[in-house]
């Protein structure tokens, strides 16, 4: 039993020396040592790296501040407008340059780039950009920053014109065969803006739009006096667009030339049938709605309802006209005359003297307006409705006629504003020739 003690005593024993024994190296000073030393190792390096990282990018900076004391980004240092020796200016003295400059023109310097936008701001946008506060400073002496502006943008934009009445910069004015009627249009050219009631004036088809500008540029090639034979055709007030209808092809020609001192513009409206064995009726041509002034037109639609168009009905003269020069078999479909007017004193002894198959010339009592109707009865037959409008001999006249030749009719207008089918009043013009 001693013996057994013993022997697991001293087994015990060994068991716990070499269990010390093994424990030992870990808590030894060697492997730590090694470890750290390790650590010191890494931690001086990424110290290196991190000061040579701060000195080179300290290095870099000091380069970008040298060229110039403006802040300019990366992008613009290595644009094309390094070189540009305003952007090489001390901050001071391109303060100093711009600090004389107008409104106007710090706007127009602010538009030249990115790089001098962010120098310069856009503060002096907000002084051009009211066109009231523009009006209320041309006013003074000095004319208001937005007047002064638009010359100077204009001269950067040769396509552009300055159009000092809408105060605006926008294309110019284009003949009346490729001119459209637009929002701007309106605000430029006023409430006598443009005739543009031809039943083609719009469309993917083409149009003739024709406004008070043309006539002004159309003068300017008038001779003195032509009264051997008409001038020359102007080419800025031709035109031909042709559209297809239902049951023929409305197809419209317009000129203008110079006979006697009156500049004349002519219009034919041409209409031909598109099946033979269907010839062109009267009915179809007054379907259109033809108009060849404010006064003459084929359309029976009654006014917008309001206080001065009570009981007013339109003048039935050119459907008369039309159904006289056609045949009797093709009148059928007009329009009763209880839809019309009836017809003025003047009006009636001009249908009296209607002549069957001879090509009367008719006018219009309440503007300068002529106009006759043929009728050709080959194949699906056709019309042909001719309009002479003149524009007087001079400019003091052109545009007197002018107004007589707009159409406005509106529910607002009051009755001595109108000037339309519905009222029509008798003016005095004076008598022109045609070239037929």
């Amino acid at each position: 039993m001693v013996a057994t003690r013993k022997s697991t005593r001293h087994g015990a024993e060994g068991e716990s020396t070499r269990s010390t024994k093994n424990q030992a190296p870990a808590n030894s000073k060697v492997a730590p040592t090694r470890q750290s030393k390790r650590k010191a190792v890494q931690e001086t390096a990424q110290k290196r790296e991190s000061e040579s990282a701060a000195t080179s990018k300290s290095r870099k900076r000091v380069k970008k501040e040298l060229p110039s004391y403006l802040q300019k980004a990366y992008q613009a240092e290595n644009g094309p407008n390094h070189s540009v020796q305003l952007l090489n200016l001390p901050k001071e003295v391109f303060d100093g340059i711009a600090s004389w400059l107008g409104p106007d023109s710090l706007t127009c310097l602010s538009l030249t780039c990115k790089e001098i936008l962010s120098f310069v701001g856009t503060e002096s946008w907000l002084e051009c950009r009211s066109r009231r506060q523009a009006w209320e400073k041309s006013l003074h002496p000095t004319m208001g920053p937005l007047y002064s502006l638009l010359p100077l943008l204009a001269r950067d934009a040769p396509h552009l014109v300055h159009c000092i009445t809408c105060a605006a910069l926008h294309p110019p004015l284009k003949p009346p065969r490729e001119h459209r009627k637009t929002k701007l249009t309106n605000t430029c050219f006023g409430p006598f803006a443009s005739i543009d009631y031809t039943p083609i004036a719009s469309g993917e088809h083409g149009g003739y739009t024709l406004v008070w500008e043309h006539i002004l540029e159309a003068r300017k090639s008038l001779l003195p006096d032509t009264r051997d034979k008409p001038g020359p055709l102007i080419e800025l007030l031709g035109g031909s667009f042709t559209i297809p209808r239902e049951r023929l092809t409305h197809t419209l020609n317009s000129s203008g030339r110079q006979i006697g001192k009156y500049l004349v513009l002519k219009q034919d409206h041409v209409f031909r049938g598109t099946n033979p064995r269907a010839p062109l009726r009267v009915a179809d041509i007054i379907n259109l709605k033809i108009r060849l002034c404010p006064h003459q037109t084929t359309s029976t639609q009654k006014p917008e309802p309001g206080r001065y168009t009570k009981s007013r009905l339109p003048g039935g003269l050119l459907c008369h006209y039309i159904a006289a020069a056609a045949p009797l078999a093709l009148r059928a479909g007009m329009p009763a005359p209880s839809m019309f007017c009836a017809p003025t004193p003047s009006e009636k002894k001009q249908m009296e003297s209607i002549v069957p198959g001879v090509d009367g010339l008719w006018t219009c009592r309440a503007c300068p307006t002529k106009w006759h109707v043929q009728y050709d009865g080959h194949g699906a037959g056709e019309f042909k409705i001719t309009a002479w409008q003149s524009f007087g001999d001079t400019a003091y006249r052109a545009q007197e006629y002018w107004k007589m030749l707009v159409r406005r009719e509106m529910s607002n207008l009051s009755a001595d504003k109108r000037n339309s089918e519905f009222f029509l009043t008798n003016k005095q013009y004076l008598d022109f020739g045609i070239d037929e």
